[in-house]
């Protein structure tokens, strides 16, 4: 039975379904799997124990990501699974930013009187908006998020520039380099994940960039922004606002900011989405030892037709998967599906084999000796069982494998 760790909070549904991967969630520091949305993952966490850390999300920067793939622990996330989410909250902001709504209502609640029409209309003078349709928009990112918010408001009428690390082909989106994008746009919005290359990528420089009176939303992560220069900057009235999904303290109080308690994806429909991917990803990884979205790991899929599954995580080097396959001949072990794939430098491998328990394992001792391994697991195939004899003998059921 693996013992699951749950950092935030999941629906008890979803935590029910883990019984299917011989998985529970316990209180313990030492677990098997971690579930968790946006909360940190102390390192502590990171012991020999831990197979895989599953993120109902995209960011990973509250996970030490570095130390996981050295222990060869897998981080799985959920992209794309709150981009509709996240792409409507970019636009309530925009439509937030040029239409004073809520001023507007706030300001009605004061009227009294009959004649409480004409009374608002008076003042309606003071609530004089803009409309999107026609504005430049640049989107700083382009992956599911960033294609969407394009599209969208591509779909309002708004000319939209782009700016990706790698040239996307979306005939809506005319691609520039930031600072051209930048001196364009009346809107920039930021949905960048947060890197060591993304860190701080509207600084100084880039801010004085900005087409006068425009607006800088940020739905990507905090530190994409300098926020000691963006304040310099929006004292000067050359940006006309920022809005931010990730509140600072250094933020607070400014007239021209509007900080929001990191709601981009918390809908209902991207909160239950998510917390499911994240479960099925957690529990195909803890049965099969298959990925399908992983930061460090490489995507692996088979189908699980043999009794026994070996997977490795190493380091690539020309050296290690031959040196693998001779250690399970030496052993004499019959292989049968196997899948590879590589990824930033380390490589994932689905060994599928027929029989011999014991010289699976004697072989697995071997491979954890090799210098470029991280991790070696023996998976049994669910529900495999063995007869043994005639076939109207009751089968019996291979010992439950201490899986590492």
């Amino acid at each position: 039975m693996y013992d699951i760790k749950a950092i935030d909070s999941f629906s008890s549904k979803q935590l029910a379904k883990l019984k299917h991967a011989k998985a529970k969630v316990v209180e313990t520091e030492r677990p098997h799997g971690i579930m968790v949305r946006s909360s940190v993952v102390p390192d502590e966490l990171l012991t020999e124990d831990l197979l895989v850390i599953s993120r109902s999300g995209v960011g990973v920067n509250t996970i030490n990501v570095d130390a996981s793939t050295e222990k060869g622990i897998a981080v799985l996330n959920t992209p794309g699974v709150n981009a509709n989410a996240v792409k409507e909250a970019v636009l309530s902001s925009l439509f937030a930013a040029v239409r004073p709504i809520g001023p507007a209502s706030e300001m009605v609640q004061t009227l009294k009187g009959p004649d409480l029409l004409k009374q608002a209309e008076d003042k309606r003078e003071d609530f004089v908006g803009r409309e999107l349709q026609g504005k430049v928009i640049g989107v700083v990112g382009l992956g599911s998020i960033g294609s969407q918010v394009a599209r969208s408001c591509y779909d309002l009428g708004m000319e939209v520039l782009g700016y990706a690390r790698s040239d996307k082909d979306l005939d809506y989106v005319e691609q520039l380099e930031l600072e051209e994008l930048l001196r364009q746009s009346d809107f920039v919005v930021l949905t960048l994940p947060l890197t060591d290359e993304t860190r701080g990528i509207l600084s100084k420089e880039q801010l004085k960039w900005m087409k006068q009176g425009a607006y800088l939303l940020n739905f990507g992560r905090g530190p994409l922004v300098n926020n000691r220069d963006l304040i310099e900057v929006l004292n000067t009235e050359q940006i006309a606002g920022y809005i931010m999904d990730f509140p600072e303290e250094v933020l607070l109080g400014h007239e021209k900011i509007t900080l929001l308690p990191h709601i981009g994806g918390n809908t209902q429909e991207a909160l239950e989405g998510g917390e499911r991917l994240a479960r099925k990803s957690l529990s195909d990884f803890l049965l099969y030892g298959t990925v399908r979205d992983s930061v460090n790991f490489p995507g692996a899929r088979q189908l699980f037709h043999s009794p026994y599954r070996v997977t490795v995580f190493y380091e690539e080097t020309m050296d290690t998967l031959p040196e693998i396959i001779q250690i399970f001949n030496h052993f004499d072990l019959r292989m049968g599906d196997m899948t590879s794939n590589r990824k930033n430098g380390y490589v994932y491998v689905l060994i599928d084999l027929e029989e011999g328990l014991d010289k699976i394992e004697g072989a697995v001792k071997e491979i954890q000796q090799i210098p470029t391994v991280k991790r070696v697991r023996i998976l049994k195939r669910p529900h495999y069982k063995r007869s043994r004899g005639r076939r109207n003998k009751k089968a019996k059921v291979i010992p439950k494998l201490n899986e590492q």
